[in-house]
């Protein structure tokens, strides 16, 4: 049951409550109670009171009262699902604030800000189709079901997608098939002759891009079809507990394609525990390219995902859009690969080479 509408403290309400004027109570809330000379004890009075009466400045009022007449204030947003890794956000804030602030002038103003939705369900974002919300957005981490409503939404504002193809709408993505393509061709060169891939339960336009390019390609040079690996989520928690269930049940694999770095990171820790070596048993391949990827034991090879070069073209984009100028409805950026020592390891002898043995997990009492 919803609680009952609330409406929201005022400064009039505050000043009837103690008996003194909305200018005094007005001056002490926006700390000019100094140069208004208003007795220290009065003061702390209204204080008091506003915050025991559940008094919230209105802070879209204060901006109101602070720029001139004659600025504007642009509100842009990054809108991106609670479900979904952070790297490509933080990205496209960084991105975004450097250009607000070149673009920033005396009579011109910017505000970024992040908002989130559920994935799938970004059709119950409140405002979203409200035309004093926003003046221009970047959209990322969508599921299929968002893109199908994006796709006939009437978005009354400026919009970039990043990482899914949306008719009628101006997208930027990663070259199709490329990530999944080189990441299954880095395990055949490494010599691995049961891979795996692992993905999150909720596949987002690109990481459904990724995992079929990815069989396709081990199924056109090899004839063989990948373990299948699908985690709860993207954290790597989620990896972990896949791995283990994939361990348990005696599954074996000697090379591992993880459709994002965190994934990788869960997987690196089941294979430390299971005593399994990286690269000598399983070459492992990551997406994205995360800060941490070189720093893993052994580095990580990723291929790094578009993540950056999107980014460094969405925001371009955004900005033409918001000038009235026409964009292309959709570009495609190459990823970069980096090879690491995750994958580095000697390739069998022959067709017949057995795979690897792998070591038995130790006890818990013998690694206490």
């Amino acid at each position: 049951m919803k609680p009952a509408y609330r409406p929201p403290v005022t400064v009039h309400q505050i000043a009837r409550h103690l008996g003194v004027s909305a200018a005094t109570v007005s001056s002490v809330l926006a700390h000019r109670h100094v140069e208004r000379r208003i007795a220290p004890a009065t003061v702390e009075r209204i204080r008091a009171a506003a915050q025991s009466l559940g008094y919230i400045p209105n802070m879209a009022g204060r901006r109101l009262r602070a720029h001139r007449t004659a600025t504007r204030q642009i509100d842009l947003a990054i809108l991106t699902s609670f479900e979904a890794p952070l790297p490509l956000v933080g990205q496209a804030l960084h991105a975004l604030q450097r250009a607000v602030e070149v673009q920033s002038t005396a009579d011109t103003r910017y505000a970024v800000a992040i908002e989130m939705f559920h994935a799938g369900r970004i059709r119950e974002k409140t405002g979203l189709l409200d035309a004093d919300r926003y003046h221009g957005v970047i959209l990322t981490n969508t599921l299929p079901e968002d893109d199908r409503f994006l796709a006939e939404a009437a978005l009354p504002y400026p919009a970039v997608i990043l990482g899914r193809r949306i008719p009628g709408r101006c997208c930027v993505l990663e070259a199709p098939e490329f990530v999944g393509r080189r990441s299954a061709e880095i395990l055949i060169d490494a010599g691995c002759r049961a891979p795996a891939v692992i993905h999150g339960r909720l596949l987002t336009h690109t990481t459904a891009d990724r995992l079929a390019a990815f069989r396709h390609t081990l199924r056109e040079r090899t004839g063989r079809e990948p373990t299948v690996l699908v985690s709860e989520g993207l954290q790597p928690r989620h990896a972990a507990a896949a791995f283990e269930q994939h361990w348990a049940r005696g599954g074996r694999v000697d090379g591992l394609f993880t459709v994002t770095d965190s994934l990788a990171i869960g997987a690196y820790r089941v294979f430390r525990d299971l005593g399994v070596r990286i690269p000598a048993d399983v070459a492992v391949v990551g997406v994205g390219d995360y800060e941490l990827a070189e720093f893993f034991a052994p580095p990580l090879t990723t291929v790094a995902g578009a993540n950056e070069a999107m980014v460094a073209e969405a925001v371009p984009l955004l900005f033409r859009l918001l000038r009235g100028e026409t964009v292309p409805p959709e570009v495609l950026v190459v990823p970069p690969v980096f090879l690491r020592e995750s994958t580095r390891r000697h390739r069998p002898t022959a067709i017949g080479a057995t795979k690897p043995a792998y070591p038995k997990r130790r006890s818990k009492r013998r690694e206490r």
